[in-house]
């Protein structure tokens, strides 16, 4: 398996990859959905049919074949507007670094990887930018994407730091042999201490937003725990504990409970009440910007030495805000690792 074989912590406008004999023969999607996992198949698909990918100087055909020697050029900086500087790192706390991986608190807003108009200005460029200037073995390999949060969402974040951590955290995350824990704000009293939403998520084909996911009974199997930390008339704080990873998960399955995520564009009321911000913030008029989610913690097997790894992040203090001060609430009860 290729790296992603390019230094992010630099100005990004267009990728050069050359097929190599073991790559001959696969689809063009799948050559480049390998060679550059921090683009979605999605977006590499929609830049072959914006003639943004050639092939040997000719554009690039949908489900063509490479072969061994084949030079593919990816333009990037296609959309207006695209800064070419790498900006400054956020301010975010590194919770765990050694020679096979890297784990931050991700602050909320920031974007993980490249992807749409954000080309420089992601996370993973900055770290690569960091990580130039690392000694060994930190510095050894720019940080690899195993797992994604989405640009509003808060907490633990996970990079492999070499191509052996990236293929085992890839495989433990695939087979859910990573245990996971999310704090999120709800609208409403929660009524139950505690349960479980088994409801299955598919596309959702009626709102016409191409992210947007649904309950659908065609939908793959999703199943999520969850436990009331606290509640009142209008929020309650709630644990989630996802045992699937489908996307979206927690927002539709938080939805489905009738009780969706404060600020959720996408799933539910984009405005927290007002009373709420009154009663629960510790600052006058505190209002949130970004949807009430935040990875809590996660506990899965080293892939270096195999001794188990529990990473955590506090609350988000945007979040923390509208709870009362000094509520105290017990730690992720982690399932134990098979």
């Amino acid at each position: 398996m290729h790296s992603m074989g390019r230094d992010l912590g630099k100005p990004l406008t267009e990728v050069e990859l050359v097929v190599s004999a073991e790559e001959a023969g696969l689809r063009l999607d799948h050559f480049l959905a390998e060679r550059l996992p921090w683009r979605s198949r999605s977006d590499l698909q929609r830049r072959v049919r914006d003639g943004l990918i050639s092939v040997n100087g000719e554009p690039a055909r949908p489900a063509q074949r490479v072969q061994t020697g084949m030079l593919i050029r990816v333009l990037v900086t296609d959309t207006p507007g695209i800064t070419a500087e790498v900006p400054a790192p956020p301010l975010f706390e590194i919770l765990l670094e050694d020679a096979w991986l890297l784990a931050l608190n991700k602050p909320a807003g920031a974007v993980v990887h490249p992807v749409g108009r954000h080309v420089n200005d992601t996370l993973l460029n900055m770290l690569h930018a960091r990580h130039a200037g690392l000694p060994e073995p930190v510095g050894q390999c720019a940080p690899m994407i195993v797992h994604r949060l989405d640009k509003d969402t808060s907490g633990v974040l996970v990079f492999a730091s070499n191509e052996d951590a990236r293929r085992r955290l890839g495989l433990d995350f695939e087979t859910r042999q990573v245990r996971k824990s999310y704090l999120a704000l709800v609208h409403g009293s929660v009524a139950a201490d505690d349960g479980v939403v088994d409801l299955p998520i598919g596309s959702d084909t009626v709102h016409g937003v191409r992210t947007r996911m649904t309950v659908a009974s065609d939908g793959r199997p999703s199943r999520t725990r969850f436990e009331t930390l606290f509640r009142s008339s209008v929020l309650s704080l709630v644990r989630f504990l996802p045992e699937t990873g489908r996307q979206h998960q927690i927002r539709v399955h938080a939805e489905a409970l009738g009780h969706p995520l404060l600020c959720d564009r996408l799933y539910g009321v984009a405005k927290p009440d007002p009373e709420q911000a009154r009663t629960f913030s510790a600052a006058s008029g505190h209002t949130l910007a970004r949807q009430a989610l935040h990875a809590e913690a996660l506990r899965f097997a080293h892939p270096g030495t195999g001794a188990e790894v529990f990473l955590h992040a506090p609350l988000a203090t945007d979040l923390a805000a509208l709870l009362p001060t000094h509520l105290a609430f017990p730690a992720a009860p982690l399932l134990r690792l098979s």
